[in-house]
């Protein structure tokens, strides 16, 4: 089967879309023939090549818009590849979407609607945003089929309303994160921490302002370590804005940005608690919240559609009203309090009993398959 895959961005960009995409190509191309469509959206990158054996087509870009870039070639590419592709599948949010969609017979069309969009900004961030979003709404309509991460998301979605017929819980891809049974460090520190890019709806201000107040109470006794880009970030970061907060709790806090795969799990295998303070919807599932669990860490998750579920299903953490800091320092400190109270290993054998690790492939390549492989047959 010929599965063209369709995002704004692609790798060495990080976003949970991304990551989601990436995950998802690199399985299905271990089966069948995979080719990516981007954007250049570093004019570094090649126009073409083959990563992990997916084909990687990258359109140059003429002009950017909020989080999004504009590029012709991205239009005209598309049509012909979707010409040569059994299966179409757009990853959204995506300002072309919409017009993609009118370019392939719909019978052949599945899109994943990973989130709403959040207004940020000022009045050319509403402009992008509210485009976006019919161009969205268009695409789920002419689609076949429409993967959410969630029915707990998309049941509160008003853009998804009027198709729950053709949506399938897909979930999100889970890595293999390794898992060593006993205390997450030996000097006595209990360590709280953060994955994701230093963006306005991670929620990092509601975080740093919590474990104020926690550090206030324990001192040299708890850390905060941060993971993720900082700067260079689509639609503009607010590490500029939250330097103070950080400067100001000095050594406990520790700000390594981006890392790779083997010093994430090493710093997974340190923590005690991942904290995901998400302020807005563009939060829809929260992949590193698993990852975490995999590794033997509990979680602290914001009370947002989708993103509490994973709390929920495994009973790994603590969900707390979203962007209340006081109410997020106490749950930090109960899970202090509560530290012997469940294993690392029994945190993740949790997890994996609400969400085997090949449940996510399992059930994205049979919604993108079902229909093409009867079309083929007939």
């Amino acid at each position: 089967m010929k599965i063209l895959i369709v995002l704004t961005y692609y790798t060495p960009y990080m976003s949970g879309v991304t990551e989601f995409a990436r995950m998802l190509a690199e399985d299905l191309a271990q089966r069948h023939q995979v080719t990516v469509l981007t954007t250049q959206h570093d004019a570094a990158l090649p126009v073409e090549e083959t990563l992990n054996g997916v084909r990687v087509v990258r359109a140059p870009v003429f002009a950017r818009m909020h989080k999004g870039v504009l590029s012709w070639k991205f239009i005209t590419w598309f049509r012909r590849l979707a010409q040569q592709h059994d299966v179409v599948n757009l990853h959204m949010p995506m300002l072309e979407s919409g017009l993609l969609s009118l370019l392939v017979p719909a019978r052949k069309l599945v899109v994943n609607y990973q989130c709403d969009m959040a207004v940020v900004g000022g009045l050319l961030d509403r402009l992008a945003v509210n485009v976006t979003r019919v161009s969205c709404w268009l695409a789920t309509r002419r689609a076949r089929d429409v993967g959410v991460l969630t029915h707990d998301y998309a049941g509160s979605s008003a853009w998804l309303s009027g198709i729950r017929h053709k949506q399938h819980e897909v979930l999100a891809p889970m890595k293999a994160m390794p898992c060593q049974d006993g205390p997450s460090s030996t000097d006595g520190v209990f360590r709280f921490g953060f994955v994701g890019r230093f963006v306005a709806e991670k929620g990092l201000p509601v975080l740093l302002e919590a474990f104020r107040q926690v550090h206030a109470l324990h001192g040299d006794r708890v850390r905060l370590v941060l993971v993720g880009d900082t700067h260079n970030i689509a639609g503009g970061g607010i590490m500029d804005a939250i330097h103070g907060s950080i400067a100001a709790l000095g050594d406990a806090v520790d700000v390594r940005g981006r890392v790779s795969e083997q010093e994430l799990q090493a710093f997974y295998a340190q923590l005690d608690v991942l904290v995901l303070p998400s302020v807005n919807r563009y939060e829809a599932f929260g992949m590193v919240q698993l990852e975490a669990m995999l590794s033997g860490s509990r979680v602290i998750a914001s009370n947002l559609p989708g993103v509490r579920t994973i709390v929920q299903n495994t009973g790994n953490g603590e969900v707390v009203p979203i962007g209340d800091a006081p109410a997020l320092a106490s749950s930090m400190l109960q899970l202090m309090a509560s530290r012997d109270a469940i294993s690392r290993a029994e945190v993740r054998a949790r997890a994996l009993e609400a969400y085997p690790l090949r449940r996510f492939y399992d059930l994205q390549e049979a919604m993108l398959l079902d229909r093409a492989e009867r079309d083929r047959s007939e």
